[in-house]
């Protein structure tokens, strides 16, 4: 099932508006242009994250801010490591604790900044047992496709499993910055290279991945033989609109109605599900 934009998306997607326009330091002018282009997008039928990139990259050119979410991810980035250092021993060290950890990690988005990361208090939905299938009949090679900054560290427990497993892990983030989404800046400014020596570049600076933007490194592993793995929800609204081309984790937490209806589980649950082929999405 496809993840076009309902109703119920409108008012995040203003959120988004007014807060980039906020941290890019805009004017009442800029706002007031940001709203009417956010309306003339909305009822086109396209995924959320589509119209997300759309309103971003045109902010970007009304106020010329580059990384306007630059402070908000320098926050998330101590935030999530102090987070991890006092959570992760309660998590076990097995494909659903690796799992479980990694979608805790998915706690933040941009417009809940004082989200915070309970790993006593969530609920967990999992297809664990189709998931470790699909670890096994898979290849050498696993590309997990980040999310936001914090989501980083706490995917590194799922990383060292699989790599246990013989597993070699590719982390793709953004080519330039967008939201509070992990990209190639961050990775060098916050040394992550120390923690996985093959992070790779999504091509783009815009949330989620258009089939039309795959590419280099980033395509041989999508058509190969490879597992993947995407993190959030940008990545499961933007990959719905690729058809069942191949299997893939998707690992969340569900922060809205929308992506509640399309993936069946209440909102604020957290899951790792098996799309694509023949399990659907």
């Amino acid at each position: 099932m496809t993840m076009k934009v309902t109703e119920d998306c409108y008012g995040c997607l203003k959120g988004l508006v007014e807060k980039t326009v906020a941290l890019s330091f805009g004017d009442g002018d800029a706002l007031s242009a940001a709203v009417a282009r956010l309306d003339e997008l909305f009822g086109g039928g396209d995924t959320p994250p589509f119209i997300a990139n759309s309103l971003l990259a045109y902010i970007k050119e009304l106020t010329g801010a580059y990384d306007p979410f630059e402070p908000v991810k320098l926050r998330e980035f101590v935030k999530a490591r102090k987070a991890v250092r006092e959570t992760k021993g309660l998590f076990e060290d097995t494909l659903e604790g690796a799992l479980r950890f990694s979608a805790l990690g998915n706690s933040t988005d941009y417009f809940l900044d004082d989200a915070a990361f309970d790993p006593e208090h969530f609920h967990f939905i999992a297809s664990v047992e189709k998931i470790a299938e699909e670890i096994y009949i898979r290849g050498r090679e696993v590309l997990i496709l980040g999310d936001n900054v914090g989501d980083f560290f706490f995917d590194i427990k799922l990383m060292r499993y699989l790599e246990g497993l013989g597993k070699r892990v590719s982390y793709a983030a953004r080519e330039h910055p967008v939201q509070n989404d992990l990209s190639l800046k961050e990775v060098t400014s916050f040394n992550l290279a120390s923690f996985c020596d093959n992070i790779i570049s999504t091509g783009t600076g815009e949330v989620g991945l258009r089939k039309a933007d795959i590419k280099g490194a980033l395509k041989d592993l999508w058509e190969g033989d490879s597992v993947v793995i995407a993190k959030g929800m940008g990545n499961y609204e933007t990959l719905s609109e690729f058809g069942p081309d191949r299997p893939v984790i998707h690992v969340m937490k569900i922060k809205c109605d929308a992506v509640a209806k399309t993936a069946g589980h209440p909102m604020g649950s957290y899951i790792a599900i098996l799309g694509g082929e023949e399990n659907g999405r």
